[in-house]
């Protein structure tokens, strides 16, 4: 017998704050096309540190320096891309559904994906009355997504099918993958921080009992230690404040992707109201996967802010009931 071909969802949702049109194919492509250039960026920015901490304590080893700060890159954007998924499931403590256990959850996750157009995605359950959902995964072919008990509890079918829907968005437009490597950029950065961190301290004490070298290689070593160092602060910063601003960004585009997928954004709308209005303790995750959610677990933090890993819930609400 064969498979039921799958739909294809409308190539274009309209972005409510400027009222043009968005492109989804589009989208993904530049998705995907952005995850190579950030990769590309991460390494050239990584062998920047090599080299500035090379002419501040070593200018012979600046191969090695820069080699090794590469590595980190390059062992930083593997795990990211292999075992994201994994480590966000591992982490918050997901166990996989079961069509006997979860029936309902998985009849409705295989009818929104084959309405999104993907492939169904592997199926996870969080046992945890606080109401929450993520999704993870490279692409659509190596897809999770997971949903709390409390979730499944509270939502009717076509708010949970909302849920679903914004949670296969965020992997059909590869949102999880460029923002798994934008967290690894961020972690390879601390990394490479800590690492010259301990080689200042070392190297301080290696020059103790050393001979100076002469005024100009001095200033000069001076001038590469301030600019690593300024960099190693900033640039960590900066990577924080762009996964956020683009993780807030991503959230309203798979509301709006979710609801020409459903057809039904009053659903999904209807869902962010629950989660608002419901009280009792916070989901506990990791701060590393907090922004993965569907809404913040710390329902306190969805608020306006640059810090903010999501956009206010009023505001997603709002966006949904004037499509």
């Amino acid at each position: 017998m064969s498979r039921p071909r799958q739909q294809r969802t409308p190539e274009a949702v309209t972005d409510r704050t400027t009222g043009r049109r968005i492109d989804l194919y589009a989208t993904q492509t530049a998705n995907r096309r952005a995850s190579w250039a950030l990769f590309l960026a991460m390494a050239g920015l990584l062998a920047a540190v090599g080299w500035l901490l090379a002419q501040a304590f070593d200018p012979a080893g600046a191969g090695l320096f820069v080699g090794v700060a590469l590595l980190v890159a390059g062992v930083h954007a593997a795990v990211a891309l292999a075992y994201s998924d994994k480590i966000a499931l591992a982490a918050a403590g997901a166990r996989k559904a079961t069509r006997d256990e979860h029936r309902y959850l998985v009849n409705v996750s295989e009818a929104v994906a084959l309405g999104a157009g993907v492939p169904t995605p592997r199926v996870f359950v969080i046992d945890d009355p606080s109401p929450n959902a993520f999704a993870t995964g490279r692409n659509p072919q190596n897809a999770a997504i997971a949903f709390t008990t409390g979730l499944l509890e509270i939502l009717d079918r076509q708010e949970l099918e909302g849920v679903v829907a914004h949670e296969l968005a965020h992997v059909r437009n590869y949102d999880v993958r460029f923002l798994s490597l934008l967290a690894a950029t961020v972690g390879a950065l601390l990394v490479v921080r800590d690492l010259v961190m301990r080689w200042a301290f070392f190297g301080r004490r290696r020059s103790v009992g050393g001979g100076g070298g002469g005024g100009g290689n001095a200033q000069a070593k001076a001038v590469a230690a301030v600019a690593l160092i300024v960099l190693l602060i900033v640039a960590p910063l900066l990577g924080t404040l762009l996964r956020l601003a683009v993780g807030r960004k991503r959230e309203y585009l798979a509301d709006a992707t979710a609801a020409h997928i459903t057809r039904n954004p009053e659903g999904l709308a209807r869902a962010l109201e629950k989660l608002r209005d419901w009280r009792g303790e916070p989901l506990k995750v990791s701060e590393g996967v907090r922004h993965m959610f569907f809404v913040n677990p710390n329902l306190k933090a969805n608020a306006a802010g640059w810090f903010s890993t999501h956009p206010p819930i009023d505001d997603r609400i709002d966006r949904l009931r004037r499509m």
